[in-house]
């Protein structure tokens, strides 16, 4: 014990509690210690002891749950939680719709070199996970949370797989950057608590995606740039909508798309294009964004 009779378990387990928001912790933080030291009197474990791992891990995902939150699980929640949530959960959304799009070119290049002698060394078995995304979206919007995590998860090994194929190590990881950020989007941001997509309406999105990436091929060049073209149209019509969490998701997926498009312009492929439209996405990014109203709705 100190001079004040705190002992150093309690400071451990004070400064575990800091990665909760500090809302949460004002009305909380005495009942949480005192739960944590009920059965942990011992004065060498009080002096020497640490938070367990079990303790550590639950706390981590009360702090997601807290700092994105959603439904109404929680009580006096700030609405700048609540909105932090949402725009998490959208930009989730809008790059497993990409994802979508990348497998529906996986399916249509993967058709294309069937039966090809020269393009038949693409057709190997862990290109398979190219359709996670497909499996993810549908999960995620039945419910499966977990499933549609580790779907999610199959983009990310696959360009951890494939990184060594490539001769710009550092650039090709930078064109993976969409997949992981939704793949972390989705882990943070769809929780116990967040509410289940609206399938109806998501289905349309997803078909949509599903369709464009047969139609498109080989999810490159072109394709890109119709993604950065859609990603233009999307962010104006949520500033006419005054849609603030569409628009600031839209925003950040904009920074996202600049890392294929600097892929391109290295390699020099559809230069005259990938310029302008390179320049077009920052504009989205720091266009201003209209200030919600009022709280987000709470499912």
């Amino acid at each position: 014990m100190d001079e004040q009779g705190v002992s150093k378990l309690e400071r451990r387990y004070r400064r575990l509690l800091k990665v909760l928001p500090k809302w949460y912790r004002q009305d909380r933080e005495e009942e949480m210690v005192g739960l944590f030291l009920a059965d942990r009197s011992d004065d060498l474990d009080l002096e020497h002891g640490w938070p367990g791992w079990g303790e550590a891990a639950a706390m981590l995902g009360l702090a997601v749950r807290t700092h994105l939150a959603a439904g109404a699980a929680l009580t006096n929640v700030p609405a700048k939680a609540m909105w932090r949530g949402e725009i998490v959960r959208a930009l989730g959304m809008i790059g497993l719709l990409l994802g979508v799009f990348y497998a529906g070119a996986a399916i249509t290049s993967l058709s294309v070199a069937y039966g090809n002698p020269e393009w038949a060394p693409e057709i190997t078995w862990w290109r398979v996970l190219e359709l996670g995304p497909i499996v993810a979206f549908a999960a995620l919007l039945t419910g499966r949370r977990t499933l549609a995590k580790v779907a999610a998860f199959a983009p990310v090994v696959l360009a951890v797989a494939t990184v060594g194929q490539s001769g710009h190590v550092f650039l090709w990881g930078v064109f993976q950057l969409p997949a992981i950020v939704t793949f972390l989007c989705l882990c943070l941001g769809f929780h116990r608590e967040a509410p289940t997509p609206p399938a109806r309406r998501l289905l349309w999105w997803g078909g949509g995606a599903l369709l464009l990436g047969l139609l498109g091929g080989f999810a490159t060049g072109t394709g890109l740039l119709a993604i950065a073209l859609i990603t233009l149209v999307v962010r104006v019509v949520a500033f006419v909508r005054g849609d603030f969490v569409l628009g600031r998701a839209v925003s950040l997926f904009a920074l996202l798309q600049l890392a294929p498009l600097a892929f391109l312009l290295v390699g020099g492929e559809v230069l005259v294009l990938a310029l302008p439209l390179a320049v077009l996405l920052v504009l989205c990014a720091v266009a201003p964004v209209r200030k919600p109203s009022a709280r987000p709705r709470v499912s």
